[in-house]
Formats: C-alpha cells, structure tokens, sequence
C-alpha cells in the first residue's frame, strides 16, 4: 500500500505562494482556503454562494495570521469560462503569477432522479438540466480549469519553480469505486480521474506542471450529511474536511507528487494507481500489460488524433 503522509514543513512550504481555489466558500474547498491561508500564502477563491464566501473572506481578514497570508473571494460560476480566466487574472494582477491551483467546485445529484415513476415517455421529453449542471460542473468546468491553469503557469513560468507549479482536481472515490445510484455523479468524477491520468505523462515535459487527482470517501460535509449518521453506527471510517485540505496542500506543494489518485478514508491517503499499476500484470496478463502499456505511451507521443475527428467509427 503507497501510503502518502502528512509532511508539516511541505505544508509549510506554501507561505507565500499565489493559490486558486473553485468551491472555495463551503466544505472541503473552505478548508483548502482556510488551511492554505493560515500557512500564509495568497489565495484567491470563487464560488456560486456568493454569501458564505464574502463571510469567510471577512473571518479571515480579521483574525490574526502570523504567517502573512491573504484571502480575496470572488463570486464565481465554474460553467462560465470567462469567469474562471477572471479568477486567475485578479491573481495575476495582484501577485504577478499563479503557483497553485485548486478545483475543489462540485455538486451531487439529485437523489431520486433513478425513481421508477420519472421514466415514462412523458417524463423525458424534458432535458435533466440538474444532471446536465452536474456535468458542466463537475466535468466541464474542471477540464476549463485545468486548461486555464495550464496556460497562466506556462506564462509565468521558470525550470527553478516548475516543480511548484501544481493543479489539483478534487474527485471522489466514486471516480474509481462504483457507487449504486450515483450515476451522473461518478461519470463526472471517473472523467476528473481520467484527465490526471491521461494528463500526468504530459504535463511536466510540455508545461513544467503537476496534475494529481484527490479522491475523498465519505467526509463530513453538507454533501454527505444525510448519510454520516450510518458511518458512525457502522464505524466506518469518515473524513473531516481538514483532512481533505491538508492532503490537498501536501499533495500540490510536494515536487514528488505528480500523476497521483489519491484515495482518502478516515484521514489515511493512498495512492491507487501506485497498486493498480504495480498487479497489472497479474489481472491483464503480462504481455497484455506491456503491450498496453508500451501502446499508451506511444500514442500519447506522438498520435495525430485530430484525424479521427472526421470518421464515423471511433475507439
């Protein structure tokens, strides 16, 4: 098992550095914005609730911080592309660069979506927009960010400090675990999973940039408030939001890090790649697994994928 462990003075390492945080008002991302801004760095975050996210800008404007650091909120939509290039240039513009940023913006479904009595043909000549928000959300809004991202850090950018330039997308372990009834949920997330994978091999030679994917369990959250009840009844293990943002800190901040899916349970983090990787032999077959993989690696070399745009049959 590739357990990652909280390291204190890679925590610390983040005073001073320029962060961007989406979802940053509640939940996990408030406390990626709390935790980053008492370890003195800059952080700049957005979020929809526009209400929450002035209150905590407030809060941490008038409380003491040794350290130095600084908060600035802006109301944020992640569906708007140029609301996300807004967050990053008031970053830009105050600081001159960014060095990390955070996707932490995500919703749910609704819960009973699945309900036998919604399906009928009546029912679904009207277009899901709650789903359709979750994947512009989710999804979309994490795949602008990281483009974005990609971009300012590029500009900015110098071999001394790359290894400090980080994103991090905030999954689930419904993004690799199947989770009954989540459906449109866990479609997101398993393709927030599938762009760090897909991203890891590329990121530090063409950008100079760490991508790593942080998958949380149940945490005790508004988001999962109707159920923690049956995780204590159950010892099961239960994340605290504080647990999520350090192992967000860590794993943005330490040079180490790139290409990871983090799991988290309770407050232990794995990497489950490093696992999934190492018996992939075992599962696929060795050949299988070296021709797989050796296949992977040249595509994503030097594959000319634009001229499949036009053909009517795709992989």
């Amino acid at each position: 098992m590739a357990e990652i462990t909280i390291n204190n003075e890679i925590l610390a390492s983040v005073r001073d550095k320029v962060v961007v945080v989406t979802g940053g008002a509640n939940g996990i991302g408030a406390a990626t914005v709390i935790s980053y801004f008492h370890a003195g760095a800059h952080i700049f975050f957005g979020d929809w609730d526009e209400k929450s996210g002035v209150a905590l800008e407030v809060s941490l404007a008038t409380g003491s911080n040794p350290n130095g650091g600084s908060a600035t909120f802006l109301r944020l939509d992640v569906r708007d592309y140029e609301n996300q290039l807004k967050l990053f240039d008031t970053a830009v513009a105050k600081h001159g660069r960014v060095d990390q940023a955070v996707y932490s913006a995500g919703i749910a479904e609704p819960a009973d979506w699945l309900s036998p009595e919604k399906f009928t043909l009546e029912g679904i000549k009207e277009v899901p927009k709650p789903l359709v928000d979750l994947i512009e959300i989710n999804l979309i809004g994490s795949l602008y960010f990281t483009r974005i991202a990609l971009a300012y850090f590029q500009q900015n950018s110098t071999h001394q400090d790359a290894v400090s330039k980080s994103i991090t997308l905030v999954a689930s372990a419904a993004g690799f675990k199947e989770s009954s009834g989540l459906v449109a949920y866990s479609g997101s997330k398993h393709g927030m999973v599938g762009m760090v994978r897909s991203l890891r091999i590329l990121t530090l030679p063409k950008f100079n940039v760490r991508i790593n994917a942080i998958c949380p369990w149940a945490t005790d959250t508004a988001m999962v408030a109707g159920a923690v009840h049956l995780w204590h009844q159950n010892s099961l293990p239960l994340n605290s939001a504080e647990d999520i943002a350090r192992i967000i800190q860590q794993v943005a901040a330490d040079p180490a890090h790139n290409g990871k899916v983090v799991y988290c349970a309770g407050g232990i983090f794995v990497d489950i790649d490093e696992g999934i990787n190492r018996t992939e032999p075992q599962w696929l077959g060795e050949k299988l697994a070296a021709d797989l993989n050796r296949g992977q690696v040249m595509l994503g070399a030097g594959a000319d994928w634009s001229t499949l745009g036009n053909t009517e049959q795709g992989i």
